[in-house]
């Protein structure tokens, strides 16, 4: 049984040192996933951060049944360049590296082909690519692969070792 923490570790491990050398790290939030990818320019960075959980409530029953989907967003970037042609990162690389693009789109192949717990956890949905910090107002180049995974939560047990809810 999957949990939020096994999954953004296997989702970092899936993916450190593996695209162009970046380092991945765990994001507590949207900020700590800015400074992640901002930190030394020119280097290429990971930054995981698990966004919600949502009970699936789509069918009758399916709130109470333990099923939840868990949304995840996985941003690479280089932080901002000082090149001359603001787009040279994106689509021809710098310093020997390859372009962005072609790292968010091998990033987002590693997260569509990752597997977690096989009796309990769906393969990752992929939701989509698309940039990340411009709207935000950061001033770097930087891709976000969006993905839910669908997990089956562990039964509660209460104080009384049984899993059904005391009568008081």
């Amino acid at each position: 049984m999957s949990s939020i923490r096994n999954q953004c570790q296997a989702i970092q491990q899936a993916l450190d040192g593996k695209i162009d050398g970046a380092k991945a790290y765990i994001a507590s939030d949207f900020v700590h996933a800015w400074e992640i990818l901002l930190n030394k320019p020119g280097t290429c960075k990971i930054a995981i951060l698990f966004e919600d959980e949502k009970a699936r409530v789509n069918f009758a029953g399916g709130d109470i049944t333990g099923r939840v989907n868990r949304y995840i967003d996985v941003m690479i970037s280089r932080g901002r360049g000082l090149d001359a042609i603001r787009s040279g990162n994106l689509s021809e690389g710098v310093g020997g590296g390859r372009p962005l693009f072609d790292l968010a789109e091998e990033m987002r192949d590693v997260l569509r082909l990752i597997r977690f717990d096989p009796v309990t956890d769906e393969p990752p949905n992929y939701i989509g690519l698309g940039r990340w910090g411009k709207d935000e107002g950061f001033n770097i180049d930087a891709f976000k692969c969006s993905i839910w995974i669908g997990t089956q939560l562990r039964l509660p047990v209460y104080e009384n070792g049984s899993n059904v809810s005391p009568i008081v």
